[in-house]
């Protein structure tokens, strides 16, 4: 009879040992592939642009300024957005060093309209590249900018998440090549949004401590 109690009390105490175990499998999560889902606009990019208000109104007032907005409106075209914060921050910058200088404050308005182009176009890519078109490229896809053909380098990043390697989210690395061949001579920055469908393209958002330029805003600009 004690043995029996024995028995029954091992069965039950490794029953109870195995349900932990599940429920700790369970509460965890186990590994799970990070998704992002996709947003579509049935707008064309400018439209689209347009309507973020109080997110891309600099961007929208600089494709204006350039006579770009066709181009947005109709090419198929990959868009790295640049938000109002990031064109702030540039500007911020410049004037501090002007106002430094005894030179008068600059807008948008202002700029050279040449370099200012130059600058732009650097977000601007021919062709609709997602990021499922560069996942089998982990060193970067190398292609040129709209307009002057400047290379630029996209790379789809993943951080790691719950121990597994490329379980966590993505995101898109934005590199200006600087005509280089050595990284550490590239610009970067970071996407915090992609894949927003458009009419004629995607778009990419990048993040908005990006400072608009890839780091000749200053020595363009103040002449």
């Amino acid at each position: 009879m004690q043995k029996r109690n024995y028995y029954a009390g091992t069965l039950c105490l490794l029953l109870l040992m195995v349900g932990l175990v599940f429920t700790g499998c369970q509460k965890d999560g186990g590994y799970k592939e990070y998704t992002k889902g996709d947003t579509q606009t049935d707008a064309n990019m400018y439209d689209y642009l347009k309507s973020r208000t109080g997110v891309f109104d600099s961007m929208v007032i600089v494709i204006d300024r350039l006579g770009l907005k066709r181009v947005m409106s109709n090419t198929q075209i990959t868009v790295f957005g640049i938000t109002n914060t990031s064109f702030v921050t540039a500007l911020r910058n410049l004037n501090v060093l002007r106002e430094k200088e005894g030179l008068g404050t600059l807008s948008l308005a202002d700029l050279d309209q040449k370099n200012l182009d130059t600058l732009f176009c650097r977000y601007l890519i021919p062709g609709v590249y997602a990021t499922d078109s560069l996942r089998q490229y982990p060193d970067g896809r190398g292609i040129n900018s709209i307009k002057y053909a400047r290379e630029m380098n996209l790379q789809l990043f993943t951080q790691a998440a719950s121990g597994y390697d490329g379980g966590g989210p993505k995101y898109i690395i934005y590199s200006d090549t600087k005509a280089s061949f050595y990284i550490s001579k590239w610009v970067r920055a970071n996407t915090m949004s992609m894949d927003t469908y458009a009419r004629n393209g995607v778009l990419h958002v990048l993040s908005g401590d990006h400072e608009f330029g890839f780091n000749e805003f200053i020595s363009r600009f103040n002449q």
